[in-house]
């Protein structure tokens, strides 16, 4: 008996981890081609319990074969990373430059009736908060541009940020850059989509060119009725026929939505390429998890704040029962960056901003 019960969990251990290797390097499939496989990588974050699961497992059953679950972490230590930075806090030396990036849902135009507070106080308290925050360099997205608007940056913003500027295409929505340094020109990176945009901002930074690219990628596009049933299979209020049909579903939509991101991804990847050996900031929200095409592509050549200094999960969307990191900041090898956190004392938004620093390497 005691040997079925080691093989049951050796098996188990082993299929744990094969599964952990699956989902894991999902974001190795191009989702145009796969597109159901490339979503895997939402799963990843099961299996990690799972494994961890094992290690509690082995104690009780067989402390040598705790080597398993140990040598899964080992063989899925990138994506485990990924998902899951794990830094000590450290100190943001003098002459770092302050980054925030952070979807604003409208300034509040957006809400979906989940507030009380009129949307104009919603409107003027995110002001508030990037004024008090003192960043030198700030990147909004889904920041719908209006007269409003425009007198409360005037008022908060700009006697700390006296620069902006903002770029959208259409009806759209609006990337808008908040900066303590001049904006000299943008550029808008093409790709095709009916209202997501990606645009470059060239600062002077004290003489230095700073390139700093805001991105918002493909949506996954789920309405308010779908974001309600996701919650509702979440909770546990469905029959099992009823999750079967609401996972796949969610599946589908998250594939197709992949797919359409993908050629995004690879024009921002390729402006990166376009302008390499120049400073550059790239952040934004890329409406992908830590595993996916979009991140991979887009942070080949660069830097992951977030991952290089991070800890934690770092969860950046928090409605409807969905909670992941799809907001990111990176950077070219010649930042350093420091201490960065996604920000959950501003929850005004159905996304939580990320907060950092970068600085130059000395030469």
């Amino acid at each position: 008996m005691k040997k079925i019960i080691l093989n049951t969990a050796i098996t188990a251990n082993l299929i744990i981890i094969l599964a952990m290797l699956v989902t894991g390097f999902a974001d190795l499939l191009d989702p145009r081609s796969w597109p159901i496989m490339a979503t895997a990588g939402y799963a990843f974050p099961i299996f990690v319990l799972a494994n961890f699961g094992m290690i509690v497992v082995w104690m009780f059953i067989s402390k040598k074969h705790l080597l398993i679950p140990f040598l899964g972490f080992v063989v899925c230590y990138v994506p485990v990373m990924q998902f899951f930075p794990v830094h000590a806090s450290s100190e943001v030396p003098l002459g770092a430059l302050k980054v925030i990036t952070f979807n604003t849902w409208g300034f509040g135009s957006q809400q979906e009736n989940t507030s009380e507070m009129p949307k104009d106080e919603i409107r003027k308290r995110m002001l508030q908060y990037i004024a008090d925050e003192d960043a030198h360099i700030v990147c909004l997205q889904e920041a719908s541009f209006t007269a409003a608007l425009a007198a409360d940056i005037d008022s908060i913003i700009k006697p700390k940020m006296p620069y902006f500027d903002t770029c959208k295409i259409g009806g759209g929505t609006t990337v808008m850059i908040m900066s303590k340094y001049p904006v000299k020109k943008r550029e808008i990176i093409k790709y095709e989509s009916k209202g997501n945009i990606s645009a470059a901002f060239f600062l002077d930074v004290n003489g230095k060119e700073l390139i700093v690219v805001n991105n918002h990628l493909e949506t996954n596009a789920f309405s308010k009725e779908e974001k309600s049933q996701f919650r509702d299979m979440v909770k546990g209020d469905m029959e099992g026929s009823e999750i079967k049909t609401e996972s796949k579903f969610v599946l589908r939509k998250l594939g197709t939505a992949a797919a359409i991101r993908a050629p995004q991804a690879d024009a921002v990847a390729s402006f990166i390429r376009m302008h390499k050996g120049r400073s550059m900031i790239v952040c934004g929200d890329f409406n992908d998890i830590p595993i996916s095409y979009a991140r991979r592509t887009i942070a080949k050549d660069l830097v992951d704040c977030y991952i290089a200094t991070a800890k934690g999960p770092g969860f950046t969307y928090h409605r409807n029962g969905m909670y992941v990191r799809i907001d990111n900041v990176m950077c070219t090898d010649d930042l350093e960056p420091y201490s960065f956190r996604v920000d959950k004392k501003c929850n005004l938004s159905d996304h939580y901003p990320v907060v950092g620093w970068v600085k130059w390497h000395r030469r």
